[in-house]
Formats: structure tokens, C-alpha cells, sequence
């Protein structure tokens, strides 16, 4: 992947700069930091606070999360099916990305671990992975926000059928945004600022999904032709307003969890892990 040429570059002592020092605040407004470029890949197969290229510490807990969720999505979508309705949902969409993340991010681990040159020279996975780290990182606490302040008083009716067992109410509403947060501090990946961008993306694509679906006629899991009432299309002013709360919110979760990106870092610089 190529060199950010912003990088800490003008001689002296600034040429020793670890290489996972943050971009300053200038820099990350740059349009080119839209870009999925590093110009160390290995940052995203590693932990923050691992001396060595591998850690089989790390590599187990990376199949640790892996299996967690992995085993969630399956017995998740085992169980509320709903003959393929579980698929309509952001929540269910959510919990999917939870899986493919962590399970993709132990694999590449994995590969790592055994052959280091074959997967830092494979630039495409990484960008990729990057990307649905991002997506997943954000959305996992916008969509426990809405959930836990908007849907949850109302879906506590055990006849209902949208109704979540309290055990995976849990696995796909609080231990996402939890888990994936801490994670945030274990890695050694960077941060972008303008990264928002892919999180709205996402978020966009459902929106237009559940217009598709609307349009065609689909119904949720209760026979209503909407799949949540606050995206209700018959009410295009409300639906207007919930897209720019979700929207907002977002681009507010990504900033702070560039926050806790940088919080990391300025730890791991005190305790002498910034490589």
C-alpha cells in the first residue's frame, strides 16, 4: 500500500517520528486521507501493544472475537429467520458485518502469523478489511444508540415477533459496540478523520434498500409495509428526519471513535508502543 507522502518527512529528528505517529488535524482534512492508503500494512494484522511482527496472544484473540460472533450471526439467523425476513433489518445487517469482520480480521491474522511477507504485499485484503472495520466500528454504537432509546421500550412483548430473547438482545444490541470499542484500543490500525464517509455509505445503501423494498411492496415480520415505523415512507417527513439523525449520527460516532484512535496512540507513545 503506498506511503502518505504527508507523512512526518522534513528531516532531522522528525525523520525518526515513529511511523504510527497520527497525521496532525491539517493533514487528516486533506482529501487524499479519504483514501484507504498506509504505508505499513502489517499495523493492521498487529496489536498496538505487541513487541514482535506476530503475537500468538493476539492470534488468539483474534479468534476469539471471531468465534464469538461468527457463532452469534449463525445461531442468530437460525433462530430469528423468519423466512428470510431477518435479512431486512439494520440490526440483522449489523450483526452480519459484526461476524464478517471479525472472522475476515482473525483470518488474516492467521495468515500473517505464518507467512508475514505474503500478506503485508497483499494491499487489496487490507483496504478491504479496513473498510469493513470502519463500517462495523461505527455502525455497531449508532445502531445500539437507536436501539436502546427508540425501539427497545417499545419490542419487550414476547408475542411480538420481532421480539429478541434478552440473551441475544445482548449479543447484537450491547455486545458490539462494547467489544469492538475495546478492540479499537488493542489494534495497531490507523485512523482517518474523513473516513465518516464510508459509515454514511453504508448507511445510505440500507436507506436505499428499505425504499426498494417498500416500493415493491415488502413487509416486516408483523405485515406492515414498513420495516421500522420511524422509516415509515407514507410519512416522508419523518423518514426524511430519521435519515438525518442516523446520518448524523454516524459522522458523530466516527469522530469519536477517531477520538479513541488518537487516545490509544498517545498511550501507546508514553509507554513507548507507538512503532
Amino acid at each position: 500500500m503506498g506511503e502518505n507522502a504527508n507523512l512526518l518527512k522534513s528531516g532531522g529528528a522528525e525523520d525518526t517520528a515513529p511511523h504510527q505517529q497520527p497525521l496532525s488535524l491539517r493533514q487528516e482534512l486533506r482529501r487524499e486521507n479519504c483514501g484507504l492508503q498506509h504505508h505499513a500494512p502489517e499495523d493492521f494484522l498487529r496489536s498496538q501493544w505487541q513487541s514482535g511482527l506476530t503475537s500468538r496472544w493476539f492470534l488468539g484473540y483474534r479468534w476469539l472475537l471471531g468465534i464469538f460472533f461468527g457463532t452469534g450471526v449463525i445461531s442468530c439467523l437460525a433462530k430469528y429467520h423468519h423466512n428470510g425476513r431477518w435479512f431486512i433489518y439494520l440490526t440483522d445487517w449489523g450483526f452480519l458485518l459484526c461476524g464478517i469482520t471479525s472472522v475476515s480480521g482473525a483470518i488474516l491474522v492467521t495468515i500473517h502469523h505464518w507467512h508475514p511477507q505474503r500478506m503485508v504485499r497483499n494491499g487489496t485484503k487490507i483496504k478491504a478489511y479496513w473498510v469493513c472495520y470502519w463500517i462495523n466500528l461505527v455502525f455497531a454504537n449508532v445502531i445500539a444508540l437507536v436501539y436502546w432509546t427508540c425501539i427497545y421500550p417499545l419490542d419487550r412483548d414476547p408475542t411480538n415477533p420481532a421480539y429478541f430473547t434478552d440473551l441475544y438482545n445482548i449479543w447484537t444490541h450491547a455486545m458490539p459496540p462494547i467489544l469492538f470499542t475495546m478492540d479499537h484500543l488493542i489494534v495497531a490500525q490507523p485512523t482517518r478523520l474523513l473516513h465518516f464517509v464510508y459509515p454514511l455509505a453504508f448507511g445510505w445503501s440500507y436507506t436505499a434498500f428499505t425504499l426498494i423494498y417498500y416500493a415493491m411492496g415488502g413487509l416486516d415480520i408483523k405485515g406492515h409495509r414498513y420495516i421500522y415505523n420511524v422509516l415509515n415512507y407514507s410519512k416522508p417527513r419523518q423518514a426524511l428526519l430519521t435519515i438525518a439523525l442516523i446520518s448524523g449520527s454516524s459522522v458523530v460516532v466516527s469522530t469519536l471513535q477517531y477520538g479513541v484512535y488518537r487516545l490509544r496512540t498517545l498511550l501507546a507513545r508514553k509507554l513507548g508502543k507507538l512503532q
